[in-house]
């Protein structure tokens, strides 16, 4: 039993360190990762030219498993044209501790936004092994009133990463206001050595306080859903995501908002 916990752990390191499958937020864990639909803070973990400011943080029981907390944090501020970020993750378990820590620079000039981001990644499986190393990722972003669209590569760097050569992967997102109410986003994310991922997310603002989300995504099939309630500048979220062959991955989040 320790030694399957021990090879489902090293799975695990491998997706949450790369950032590609475990979602920094309830918010992305609806979404299926498309940010630009409802950025929030933890938004430039994924594209580093996005900005919003405030405080985030949020918490899961990896695949509802009570042996794996999984630990969010995020800040960021923009001043004038310059937007700041910094983040931090964390996994803890008796065998197995993960960290991740971040910052990102971006510059808006008009409509267009250039972003940066250098992340530490860190773990330590007992009696096996202790790694880290140096990834980066750069992010661009184009918006007006309604719409926008974002490119972000992530691990321009070629790192390695526990033996093994991490890959690169690219995402692009596009985000359209439908109606006053309603946003739909779509994605196409390139994983090197894996098949092209479609995803499509939809927002519906059903009152001031409350907001629907759901996703889909393609390659693999996975469904992601949420809600989100504000009360002034807190935004309360809780979303569910499906996955192949694990139980439902749960998050609830938390959003201050300067």
């Amino acid at each position: 039993m320790k030694l399957f916990i021990l090879i489902f752990l090293l799975l695990c390191s491998l997706l949450s360190a790369l950032d590609l499958h475990l979602p920094s937020s309830a918010i992305q864990n609806a979404t299926s990762g498309l940010v630009l639909i409802y950025p929030s803070p933890s938004a430039s973990n994924s594209n580093p030219a996005c900005s919003s400011n405030g405080v985030e943080t949020s918490a899961t029981y990896l695949f509802s498993l009570e042996d794996l907390p999984y630990y969010n944090l995020h800040l960021q501020y923009k001043f004038r044209k310059f937007g700041f970020h910094i983040g931090s993750s964390f996994l803890a378990h008796p065998l197995y501790k993960e960290s991740s820590n971040s910052f990102s620079l971006n510059y808006t000039y008009q409509k267009f936004t250039l972003g940066s981001s250098i992340k530490h990644l860190y773990n330590d499986v007992e009696d096996y092994n202790e790694d880290s190393v140096l990834m980066a990722n750069v992010g661009f972003l184009w918006k007006n009133e309604n719409n926008s669209t974002g490119l972000s590569i992530r691990n321009i760097t070629h790192s390695s990463f526990l033996e093994e050569q991490l890959p690169i992967v690219y995402l692009w997102e596009s985000s359209f206001h439908i109606t006053q109410k309603s946003r739909l986003s779509i994605g196409l994310e390139k994983e090197t050595d894996f098949d092209f991922s479609f995803k499509i997310a939809g927002r519906y603002d059903v009152h001031r306080i409350l907001t629907i989300l759901s996703s889909y995504q393609y390659e693999p099939d996975r469904i992601g859903v949420g809600a989100i309630f504000n009360l002034d500048k807190f935004r309360f979220c809780y979303s569910v995501r499906t996955h192949q062959h694990l139980p439902l991955n749960h998050y609830i989040s938390i959003n201050y908002a300067f």
